[in-house]
């Protein structure tokens, strides 16, 4: 037997009810079609069971499943196969390089997940439909994918980052799984999210805008993976590497408000979560580019803030006075779990406009109740009408 989807550890965007609905794709190589499914709570919780007989060998059937981490064994009276899936909450991530590095190795909980590659081709589909998910806690050279520089990279995504941290903090907070898609292009500026985003060329020693980057991979990511996942929001760190280019609110907001819109509309999700953080040194200088990035936050729908990176002393810096230390990537986590634990914003998830087969399955059980009844009902109606005749003699 074989799954072929969902993939394993492949995580679930959950609805404002806490579930998610999860399709199971598969084929029966030895057997009957009579299939088993149990879905175990990991972590503890009452387990789900559902029979399905399958009319061929590739079977196709839904559960919906309550926020956690789950075990899925199909079996017949042959064979079985098991994955893992996790439900809970999905975000993606853009941004400079402050979103770039997983914090790995401050991440213990294994329900926060992650994508194992790294889109290093990040034009090419492929990278987004073949990638598998892994916990982020298990991030290294022997489960991640397609990073540029094995040794360098991956002990840079283990050391440093944000989302390691803060994943810990909304699975304990939020008891639930979270995933990471991170979109993030170090280096880049806002005015090039907004000239990719046009198809508009501009010169870079290494953002290729032929290749329409750096936008391409947030485009890729909603195109290839969230319409499979979810998700809830993303999570946008920008305008440090602004301030040399504009000090003006007015073209800040116009860059967001194209890079928002783009997104919308090229993965028609007309109402896709975004939060912005603020982020700039020396603000003092550079006031046009917080000003812009609330501005943004006030002018576009479903536009949250996040958090005020800006106000971040040289204590949470590197020697750059630009990038965060340790401690800053600490204190990020914690202002980003602050302001996502138990939202009440309601998720946004594709698998919420799933249709359930059970409405189906219940819809051709009547048809055949009717068919056994028919007769019957038949008989009745006729005996009724002789005596009704018989009466009227």
């Amino acid at each position: 037997m074989k799954i072929i989807s969902p993939k394993n550890k492949q995580p679930f965007q959950r609805d404002n009810t806490d579930n998610a609905t999860i399709a199971l794709n598969g084929i029966i190589e030895n057997g009957n079609k009579t299939l088993k499914i149990i879905a175990t709570p990991i972590n503890g919780g009452v387990a789900y069971e559902k029979k399905v007989t399958s009319t061929t060998n590739e079977f196709l059937t839904y559960i919906r499943l309550e926020k956690g981490l789950y075990e899925i064994k199909i079996s017949n009276n042959k064979e079985n196969a098991s994955i893992i899936i996790a439900v809970g909450d999905i975000y993606t991530i853009i941004g400079h390089s402050f979103t770039v590095g997983w914090g790995a190795n401050y991440c213990k909980d294994e329900r926060v997940i992650i994508p194992a590659s790294s889109f290093k081709d990040m034009t090419n589909q492929y990278y987004y439909t073949d990638t598998a998910f892994i916990s982020l806690k298990d991030f290294s050279e022997s489960t991640a994918t397609d990073y540029l520089n094995i040794k360098d990279d991956i002990e840079f995504w283990q050391k440093r980052g944000i989302w390691g941290k803060l994943g810990d903090l909304l699975a304990s907070k939020n008891n639930c799984p979270v995933a990471f898609i991170n979109a993030g292009f170090g280096g880049s500026t806002l005015k090039q999210w907004e000239l990719s985003a046009l198809k508009q060329p501009f010169a870079h020693s290494f953002v290729d805008s032929s290749r329409r980057m750096p936008i391409i991979k947030l485009l890729n990511v909603l195109k290839y993976i969230i319409p499979q996942t979810g998700i809830k929001r993303i999570l946008c760190i920008h305008g440090d590497n602004d301030m040399a280019l504009t000090n003006s609110a007015d073209e800040i907001a116009q860059h967001y408000k194209t890079i928002i819109d783009t997104a919308r509309l090229e993965s028609n999700l007309p109402n896709l979560p975004f939060m912005l953080a603020t982020s700039a040194t020396d603000v003092d200088n550079h006031k046009g580019i917080v000003d812009g990035t609330l501005m943004a936050i006030e002018q576009n729908q479903n536009v949250v803030k996040g958090p005020d990176i800006y106000k971040y002393g040289n204590e949470y810096r590197l020697e750059d006075k630009l990038h965060l230390n340790l401690e800053g990537e600490t204190k990020a986590a914690e202002d980003f779990a602050e302001l996502l634990v138990h939202s009440t914003n309601e998720p946004f998830s594709l698998n919420r406009d799933i249709k359930m087969p059970i409405v189906k399955e219940k819809s051709l059980l009547n048809m055949f109740l009717l068919f056994l009844l028919a007769p019957i009902i038949f008989i009745v109606l006729l005996l009724i009408g002789t005596k009704q005749v018989e009466t009227s003699d």
